[in-house]
């Protein structure tokens, strides 16, 4: 009778375990966050350069306290930060070299929190500053050397700076789409619409957007766009890709450093929201709560876990 009972007993719980492990949740948390602007060694600076961007030199704890307690304190699964990183790739030092940041030490820095952090690139994240004739110049000329860099030290990033993910809640299916679209410094000439970003990942984005008929997609990118870039004769490559993707219902960005929403039409008669974060380098409270429902997108006011915008999915 004792052996029967034990065997019951574990059939009841390894069923009950089974259909837990196979259940989907009912709610998908993240933190939204952008332009963090880490600044690592200012003291090898060259001095101007390191005066001039005095104001972000001590980003990393405010960081590092965020990733600590806001995630348990929303209830969030996870945290993504849309680009500008860190507030250049390298910097002239004091003796005229250049010195690039340590991607180590950013690690490090969000090593710390106790869930996922995942992130796109910004401009600042490919960019180079020298001082010249009194003033900070900026370029992304190692655009490349610096995109291999992030990929050779961030999880996020061991298969690219841009890459996808599939989240399951309920039955809604979300594909969350990280873009790489920080590189900005065209000549004027050029007839380049920014946002921008290359052919090989305008086509991966259209596959990625077509990639099933039934998952609801956000996008994740640095340069939000602008209204400029939606109209016919813009040469902007992004906004037509999205738009013909009435599933595409939000883009997560930052980059002005501004709180902001925009609708953005999608098809024939939808739309699609995009909304900014501001900058949590000048701010902490610059977060939002993003919770994805099996029926919508709840995004929540800065700083705070209260509602404000409601994006219906069905």
């Amino acid at each position: 009778m004792k052996t029967l009972f034990i065997t019951c007993l574990f059939i009841v719980y390894s069923t009950v375990f089974s259909l837990k492990s196979v259940a989907q949740p009912d709610t998908l948390s993240f933190l939204h966050i952008t332009d963090l602007h880490l600044i690592f060694n200012p003291d090898l600076h060259q001095q101007d350069l390191a005066q001039s961007r005095k104001h972000y030199a001590q980003g990393q704890t405010p960081l590092k306290q965020f990733l600590q307690t806001m995630p348990e304190k929303t209830n969030s699964s996870m945290v993504i930060a849309t680009g500008d990183l860190v507030d250049s790739y390298e910097t002239e030092a004091k003796d005229g070299k250049m010195v690039s940041f340590p991607a180590d030490q950013f690690m490090r820095v969000v090593g710390k929190s106790k869930v996922p952090v995942y992130l796109t690139l910004g401009n600042h994240d490919i960019s180079s500053y020298t001082w010249e004739n009194n003033a900070r110049r900026s370029n992304q000329n190692n655009t490349g050397q610096s995109r291999a860099r992030w990929i050779r030290n961030i999880p996020c990033f061991k298969n690219g700076t841009y890459y996808s993910q599939i989240h399951q809640v309920g039955k809604t299916t979300y594909r969350l789409i990280f873009l790489d679209n920080g590189f900005y410094r065209f000549l004027p000439g050029e007839n380049v619409s920014v946002p921008y970003i290359d052919k090989p990942q305008v086509y991966w984005l259209m596959t990625q957007l077509q990639q099933s008929n039934n998952d609801i997609e956000i996008i994740l990118m640095h340069l939000p766009l602008t209204t400029a870039a939606t109209q016919p004769e813009s040469s902007n490559e992004i906004y037509p890709v999205l738009a013909k993707n009435p599933s595409a219902k939000l883009i997560l960005a930052g980059h002005n450093h501004k709180n902001a929403m925009q609708d953005f039409a999608s098809g024939e008669d939808k739309k699609m929201v995009q909304v900014q974060t501001g900058a949590f380098a000048q701010d902490k409270e610059n977060w939002r709560v993003i919770r994805l429902t099996e029926n919508a997108i709840l995004v929540s006011v800065p700083g705070n876990t209260k509602n404000e915008l409601t994006i219906p999915v069905n």
